[in-house]
């Protein structure tokens, strides 16, 4: 989904929300899918989630989907991939696939939870398994580190120190890679723990990116601002146009600093078998 600012890519894409896994009848994702910037939590007993995104026409007044989005499209605009992930009954998400618009495995985790907790997850690329992660939890059980390894050799590439609130929020990411500090991530979230932007600043504590995220009443976002470090804005708005049983969003448009894009979801759940 949306828009992405991609850096130190193997660190940040798995450390997402630290709070504590919602219970079985929410899931969460943000860890190890493109949402790991901005988590976001779905209704009901989910068993897998499928979203596509393609180019839009606008035909008498209303957008209908065209094309999908290519991968090269998607590096020209900056947009996240396609993805596939699967959770088990208790609501962990357990795979994360990456897919191109032929439905084809680009890139995927393999994710091993232990009380309800992911503890290890494994990257696969171009069928060769390149990345072990693992996570460490402090006693209340929240996300304190993550360290990835590089296979086969199993050496420490990056780690992230994970720094949060009171209530178990990420407000912090202290990414690092062999040569020492790689720079810092600074999150602000609301009173009801969404995430409403971040700052990013380099090795030299000069701020270079910053995102800020706007939700409409039922927690979804419907504005997002991307801040480059020459102070350009670039600014996607999303209308979401279908829901399901759910509550959970099936269909939005997009409206980008480039083409309007429509983004669909196919949600499956383990009471509907």
């Amino acid at each position: 989904m949306k828009n992405v600012f991609t850096l130190f890519v193997v660190i940040v894409l798995v450390t997402g929300c630290t709070q504590p896994q919602p219970e079985a009848q929410q899931v969460e994702f943000g860890m190890y899918t493109s949402y790991y910037l901005f988590p976001e939590t779905l209704n009901g007993k989910v068993k897998e989630v499928i979203e596509k995104t393609y180019f839009a026409v606008e035909e008498d007044g209303a957008y209908q989907k065209d094309i999908p989005l290519t991968v090269e499209a998607r590096d020209t605009i900056g947009w996240t991939l396609d993805f596939k992930l699967m959770f088990d009954e208790n609501g962990n998400m357990v795979e994360s696939y990456n897919i191109d618009e032929n439905d084809k495995v680009l890139e995927s985790w393999k994710v091993s939870v232990e009380d309800n907790k992911m503890i290890e997850a494994a990257f696969t690329k171009n069928d060769t398994l390149t990345t072990v992660s693992r996570m460490t939890y402090n006693e209340a059980g929240v996300l304190t580190k993550v360290e990835n390894f590089r296979m086969p050799a199993d050496t420490l590439a990056y780690y992230a120190d994970v720094i949060t609130d009171e209530n178990g929020n990420t407000i912090e990411w202290h990414s690092h890679n062999w040569q020492g500090p790689a720079g810092k991530h600074m999150f602000t979230v609301n009173l009801e723990g969404k995430r409403t932007g971040y700052k990013f600043f380099n090795k030299e504590g000069e701020q270079t990116f910053e995102q800020q995220y706007t939700y409409n009443d039922k927690g979804h976002m419907i504005k997002q601002v991307m801040i480059n470090r020459e102070g350009k804005e670039f600014v996607s708005e999303y209308d979401y146009q279908a829901y399901d049983e759910h509550g959970n969003w099936t269909s939005y448009v997009a409206h980008t600093d480039g083409p309007a894009l429509i983004t669909e979801r196919i949600i499956s759940y383990y009471d509907e078998e």
